[in-house]
């Protein structure tokens, strides 16, 4: 899975936290706790199904 964040950091507690890829280990783990979420409820809710490019 591919994920493209655009941001800049402001002040200096965001640029050490981007300089040490904190704001990377967030990104990736919100979405593994998302996905995993999605795929524990075992039903489809009927929305819609087409790709978002």
């Amino acid at each position: 899975m591919t994920v493209q964040l655009d941001w800049a950091p402001e002040g200096a507690t965001e640029k050490i936290g981007n300089a040490l890829n904190f704001d990377d280990r967030r990104v990736q783990g919100d979405l593994a706790r998302f996905k995993e979420y999605i795929e524990s409820r075992g039903v489809e809710t009927g929305a819609w199904r087409g790709d978002v490019s």
